[in-house]
């Protein structure tokens, strides 16, 4: 009997530790279905809650996509939003792992040369990046434009990360692994609507109120 009255104790502090290292807006909501299609292809270890897409239907937004479509009738909003969201994590993941191979494959020369720059002088440093993405919260497409048969398109994201850098002896020398921040970004993604390559090449990176990390998960190409 006090075996059992033991074990149940036991039971109960370790829910209780559980709970108070997760937190509760980490994990998948119980009364939120996980759409297997839409659903954010990040770490394995990954503890991300359903994302909210979303697309602003503006004038301008409306008139962008048109013009798409009449280079490129196969083009779909949710596909490219698909896209976006991987490309996000895909990107910070391996800006932080100093990737350059794919990093080459998603960015624009201009936005390539920036990042390779920063993790260059990271590695002369010595010094190591990690950054968990825990949510990707919202993918919002800002705006479209088409210039010839280029198109241009902006995505707002927000997400909730940490960031943090370690030297060689893996002392802690900016930010917070433990801390997580709300952050905003505007990423802007490029395209030759004629070409035969369907990635959308990452073009800019604007940070938006909230992006306030020490050691910054992706390098800003505009201010």
């Amino acid at each position: 009997m006090y075996e059992v009255i033991l074990y149940a104790a036991i039971a109960t502090i370790v829910c209780i530790v559980l709970y108070s290292v997760l937190g509760k807006s980490v994990g998948q909501d119980s009364s939120e279905k996980l759409n297997i299609k839409t659903a954010p292809k990040l770490k394995k270890n990954s503890k991300h809650n359903a994302i909210n897409i979303k697309t602003t239907m503006t004038k301008e937004v409306s008139d962008g996509l048109n013009k798409i479509k009449s280079i490129d009738p196969s083009f779909s909003t949710s596909e490219f939003i698909g896209g976006a969201k991987a490309a996000y994590s895909m990107i910070i993941e391996a800006f932080a792992e100093g990737d350059k191979e794919t990093l080459k494959s998603l960015l624009t020369s201009k936005v390539y040369k920036v990042y390779i720059n920063v993790i260059k002088a990271r590695e002369e440093s010595k010094h190591k990046q990690v950054t968990d993405l825990v949510r990707l919260s919202e993918a919002t497409i800002k705006s479209i434009k088409v210039s010839g048969k280029t198109a241009a398109i902006e995505v707002v994201y927000k997400a909730e990360l940490s960031s943090a850098l370690f030297d060689d002896d893996n002392n802690l020398i900016q930010g917070d692994p433990d801390i997580l921040a709300l952050i905003s970004e505007t990423w802007s993604y490029r395209k030759d609507l004629t070409s035969n390559n369907h990635n959308w090449l990452l073009s800019d990176v604007c940070p938006n109120k909230g992006d306030i990390l020490a050691a910054d998960p992706t390098p800003d190409t505009k201010k």
